[in-house]
C-alpha cells in the first residue's frame, strides 16, 4: 500500500494532496514542494580511490546533479590518485634506493 503524500495550504492551512497546485478549500495557488535532497553514501569515495581519474569522472557524472561539492571532491580525489600519489611514492622509493646504493641521505 502506498503512503499518501500531503502538504498544508499556505493560506488556510488545510491538508491537501502534495501534488495540488490550487487549494480546493480556499482556491489559493500553492508553491511546488522543494526538491527532496538526495544523500549519497561516503562509499562513493572508494570509486576514485581504486579506479583513479576514471572513477572520479564516473562519480562526478553520477552525483553532480544531487551534490555538486561531493562530485567535485570525487573528481579531485581521482586526479590525486592517478597523478600525485604515484609521483610521491616514486620519489620516496627513489630516495630509498639512492640511499642504499650511493649512500646519499
Amino acid at each position: 500500500m502506498s503512503e499518501k503524500r500531503t502538504k498544508y495550504c499556505s493560506n488556510c492551512g488545510a491538508e491537501i494532496d502534495a501534488r495540488a497546485k490550487i487549494c480546493p478549500k480556499c482556491g489559493v495557488e500553492q508553491a511546488p514542494l522543494a526538491k527532496e535532497v538526495v544523500r549519497h553514501t561516503a562509499a562513493w569515495y572508494l570509486v576514485p580511490f581504486f579506479l583513479g581519474i576514471i572513477g572520479g569522472i564516473i562519480g562526478y557524472i553520477v552525483i553532480k546533479d544531487d551534490d555538486k561539492s561531493m562530485a567535485t571532491n570525487l573528481l579531485i580525489l581521482g586526479i590525486l590518485m592517478t597523478f600525485v600519489i604515484p609521483i610521491i611514492l616514486f620519489l620516496v622509493a627513489w630516495a630509498w634506493i639512492a640511499s642504499l646504493f650511493w649512500g646519499l641521505s
